[in-house]
């Protein structure tokens, strides 16, 4: 956990893809941060907003396939979809402009 909190310190000399590739490696192999939820949930949040910016806002094509799996482990993490038919329900119900399914 130590490591976690020391690499987020430091993400600011950092370019914001090797930070999260770091990042990734830390919470691969430090597994006494799942036991800090708040910890484990703040990172996961981080690598998926990091992403949607490089992918979405800068245009980096090379980082959707990495995106879409943090989109992925985002909703793994937060519990938002229990199941396919539950994800697809959630995709159609924001897609007829009823709000934030997920």
């Amino acid at each position: 956990m130590e490591r976690l909190k020391m690499l987020m310190g430091r993400r600011n000399g950092m370019h914001r893809l090797d930070f999260l590739r770091d990042m990734v490696v830390v919470l691969l192999t430090d597994r006494g941060i799942y036991s800090d939820e708040t910890l484990f949930r703040d990172a996961v949040e981080e690598i998926y907003r990091t992403l949607r910016e490089v992918v979405l806002e800068e245009g980096n094509r090379d980082a959707v396939e990495a995106y879409e799996l943090a989109v992925l482990l985002r909703a793994v993490v937060f519990q938002r979809v229990l199941d396919v038919e539950s994800a697809l329900k959630a995709i159609e119900k924001s897609l007829s402009g009823e709000g934030n399914a997920l």
